[in-house]
């Protein structure tokens, strides 16, 4: 029962905090390293901040890094995740089921939930740019 609205609280939170600070600290791109997720991930002491635990921050992973690095990332702790699995629960939190999301749109979500003194995430259409972003 718990289980889910802990796991939306987190994916709200690396929604919220992520985003403006990639950007910042490493440019616009479509996709970010796990080294500079983690890095950011310990700077706004998100979660387990001290340690780079992988199942801790696999929504992270999912949200900012490429599919072949979230398949690095855990094939190298020996662990399972589902990439498409754990977008596909970003997606139903953050915009209502719209699978097609990219770091351009939790980019202006996350700039818009700034600006909302309510504190919540979400609203507006659906979430969907169509855009993919910058580089590599």
């Amino acid at each position: 029962m718990f289980q889910g609205f802990f796991k939306r609280r987190k994916i709200k939170k690396y929604a919220r905090s992520l985003p403006l600070v990639l950007k910042a600290q490493y440019g616009y791109k479509k996709y970010y390293t796990q080294a500079q997720v983690d890095s950011v991930i310990k700077r706004k002491r998100i979660g387990n901040h001290s340690s780079t635990d992988v199942i801790d921050n696999c929504y992270a992973y999912a949200m900012y890094c490429s599919p072949a690095e979230f398949k690095n990332i855990y094939d190298s702790a020996g662990e399972s995740c589902d990439y498409i699995a754990m977008r596909s629960d970003v997606s139903d939190t953050l915009f209502n089921g719209v699978s097609d999301f990219s770091f351009a749109t939790l980019l202006a979500e996350s700039s818009n939930s700034a600006l909302n003194s309510s504190g919540s995430f979400g609203g507006g259409d659906g979430g969907t740019d169509g855009g993919g972003g910058g580089g590599d």
